[in-house]
């Protein structure tokens, strides 16, 4: 355990598993008190457990990030748990990859809903705690995709560059409430979701292509979403950060 995120309240979006649970752990770690904010309440809750067995503050908020009643729910839960919130990180997403035509209307409906007005929902239920507050941090998980065309991923690209753009807007709008908004691009990274649908002859491709010679882990991701939601970071709002292995500008 460290203090670097004493005192802080956080609330983390698909916080049950992936990067958004090495996120949640790594702020409990770090200090903060951690709402994980998962659609599935077991998955919440198992890892609410395993931040609490490591001494650290947790609150299981199960929930619907497409749905604005649900954040604000979660976000009231967070509050009467620990305190006002003092920094979100806006992490769940759903996404299907293929070809534009065989995107269905369901499909494309809910990439959008959860992997961008998610963040919009989440922007508003936290902006009130921050601002009474007197300021906070929050961090999205946009990608390289924002900024590089990808094949058989125009939805996640425009829905990721929706996210960033909501990113350098939102610095723009909250900072003078001393609201910082900033931006994590990852590269590839293992997760056991992606680790489902990539075979190790894909993985071992991507591996071959990035400068540092290896993939991306959970605990990378956590570690740059640690510092942005840190006072070192407290100069730091509007940017994008590529923790990427040095991929996405070596390759494009």
């Amino acid at each position: 355990m460290s203090d670097r995120l004493a005192g802080q309240v956080a609330l983390v979006t698909g916080g049950g598993r992936g990067i958004g649970r090495a996120i949640a752990e790594a702020f409990a770690n770090e200090g903060a008190a951690v709402g994980v904010m998962d659609l599935k309440a077991e998955i919440a809750d198992e890892a609410v457990q395993a931040i609490k067995a490591q001494g650290g503050q947790a609150i299981a908020l199960p929930g619907n990030v497409a749905s604005r009643e649900d954040m604000f729910t979660a976000a009231a839960r967070l509050r009467h748990a620990f305190g006002l919130m003092s920094t979100l990180v806006n992490n769940a997403m759903w996404n299907r990859y293929g070809p534009l035509e065989e995107q269905t209307e369901p499909m494309i409906a809910r990439m959008i809903d959860v992997g961008f007005k998610g963040v919009i929902w989440g922007y508003q239920a936290a902006l009130p705690q921050m601002r009474e507050r007197g300021g906070g941090a929050i961090v999205n998980i946009a990608s390289p995709s924002a900024v590089l065309a990808m094949r058989h991923g125009i939805m996640y690209s425009a829905v990721k560059a929706a996210v960033a753009a909501a990113t350098r807007s939102g610095a723009a709008e909250f900072g003078s409430d001393n609201i910082r908004v900033n931006a994590i691009a990852p590269g590839p990274t293992q997760t056991e979701g992606a680790n489902l649908v990539v075979t190790e002859e894909a993985w071992e491709r991507r591996r071959q292509r990035m400068p540092l010679g290896r993939l991306g882990q959970p605990g990378d991701i956590a570690k740059a979403a640690v510092f942005l939601a840190s006072d070192e970071a407290s100069f730091v709002t509007g940017d994008m950060l590529f923790v990427d292995g040095g991929v996405t500008y070596a390759f494009s």
